[in-house]
């Protein structure tokens, strides 16, 4: 199999790096701090800001987790997971909203996500993972499924030198 765990390294994250589009198709790269379950991603974010803005006009993003490069040792080789997913905004008034919103209370401080997920312009999105990527070094990229298991090599022959 592979030497490295998915949900070891992700564990390793308090918060993601998310691609979006603009409504105008143009991108746009932001952070937010997540909770995980599984292989859905939920982030609590306001609409006032432009990555909350995207995410109600789209239906995918792609999420991105980076080893810290105050301990990579090579940065060309640095480990790094990236994520397709589709979007989903967790409406306020269903159960769901109470129940999916507890996993970033679980996660981060109960009174300030409790107060954050009660103003208006603040939106739980749940992004749920349908592929991606692992790189763990040189030669060492894996294809992820959507539970986030390692699929087959997407290495192939690897790396080669021109001629």
């Amino acid at each position: 199999m592979t030497t490295f765990d998915v949900e070891d390294f992700l564990a390793g994250f308090k918060t993601c790096m998310i691609a979006s589009l603009t409504p105008e198709g143009k991108a746009y790269a932001s952070t937010a701090p997540f909770a995980q379950n599984e292989n859905s991603f939920y982030i609590l974010i306001s609409t006032v800001a432009q990555h909350g803005k995207n995410l109600l006009a789209t239906d995918h993003v792609s999420l991105f987790f980076a080893e810290d490069e105050s301990i990579c040792i090579q940065p060309f080789a640095r480990k790094r997971i990236t994520i397709e997913a589709s979007v989903e905004e967790v409406a306020r008034d269903t159960s769901r909203f109470e129940e999916e919103v507890q996993y970033l209370k679980n996660r981060f401080d109960v009174e300030l996500v409790d107060n954050l997920s009660k103003m208006g312009d603040f939106h739980l999105f749940r992004l749920t993972a349908l592929s991606g990527s692992a790189v763990m070094g040189f030669g060492q990229a894996y294809r992820l499924n959507e539970k986030l298991e390692v699929v087959p090599s997407i290495s192939g022959s690897g790396h080669h030198q021109r001629k």
